[in-house]
């Protein structure tokens, strides 16, 4: 069942003026229910402007977005529901934290949908036990956190208003390889948690191999693929035509395969490629 539809979507900057620029034009696309869905595209492609479509932060120029078959633009003075049950994390969130405790943080947007006392802690402590925030920290002001942590607060707080479909712009931009695995986990711990849908913005053909069942390509403003990831990536020549790459374990292990060596040459994940090599190991020492 999809739960969000993209119909012929398009966004226009200075519409109406000689300077017409599309940063999104003719966009269609549905996705499923519980789906991880990974957008990759060159810088001004138009990923981010997408996403802010899908939870009404922009309006179309044209066509439509259709959450649960309602367009999302049918009440306009509604919008707002929309926004809590799509949420959007943007890039770099730990910069909108502003409230004097790591758990009032967390607390504010499932506060502003509503909940209050013995519901809103429940609520907010969840979300904390599954991503990791100890409650040691809840009195503590998120500015005395790392980066690492305060990222992982505000992720919190999107989380916390239990959005059906949560959106992620850039998660693990600027941070060090530990700091990516543990928002990566998050996600992927969210998701199995509720079986809420995910889609996520990334420049890493790494995190998008690991964490994706399906990769949307954006180049200059039109979608150019959309399917599932092994076969996005298995088109790795036309990826290089508009810019963009393989994960590097697929780089290697195309040379390995170039080079004679008996192992396959589509491998886009780290595990694959050790159960690969770990198995030829076997088989070298077999011989």
């Amino acid at each position: 069942m999809s739960v969000l539809e993209i119909k012929s979507l398009t966004h226009s900057y200075t519409d109406g003026s000689p300077f017409i620029n599309d940063a999104v034009s003719d966009v269609s696309f549905s996705v499923e229910k519980g789906e991880i869905i990974g957008i990759i595209g060159h810088t001004g492609s138009g990923k981010s402007t997408l996403v802010q479509h899908l939870n009404g932060l922009l309006k179309p120029t044209s066509g439509e977005i259709l959450f649960e078959s309602e367009n999302i633009w049918q009440k306009p003075k509604e919008i707002r529901k929309i926004r809590s049950k799509v949420g959007l994390v943007f890039q770099y969130p730990e910069y909108q934290l502003f409230e004097e405790t790591v758990f009032a943080d967390i607390a504010f947007g499932p506060k502003n949908m509503g909940l209050s006392g013995d519901e809103l802690t429940r609520q907010v402590e969840e979300i904390c036990r599954l991503i990791g925030i100890k409650e040691e920290y809840y009195s503590k002001s998120p500015f005395d956190l790392s980066g690492g942590e305060k990222r992982r607060v505000a992720i919190a707080g999107v989380m916390a208003m239990k959005p059906e479909v949560i959106i992620f712009d850039e998660p693990t931009a600027g941070l060090d390889p530990k700091g990516r695995e543990e928002i990566t986990e998050i996600i992927k711990a969210y998701r199995e948690s509720t079986g809420a849908t995910v889609i996520i913005i990334s420049h890493s053909m790494e995190d998008m191999a690991e964490i994706a069942d399906k990769i949307l390509v954006m180049n200059k403003g039109k979608l150019e693929m959309f399917d599932e990831t092994d076969k996005v990536f298995s088109n790795g020549a036309h990826l290089k035509e508009i810019g963009l790459n393989v994960p590097t374990v697929t780089k290697v292990f195309e040379k390995l395969y170039d080079m004679g060596i008996d192992v396959e040459k589509d491998v886009f994940t780290v595990n694959k490629a050790v159960e690969i090599l770990t198995e030829l190991k076997g088989r070298d020492n077999n011989a």
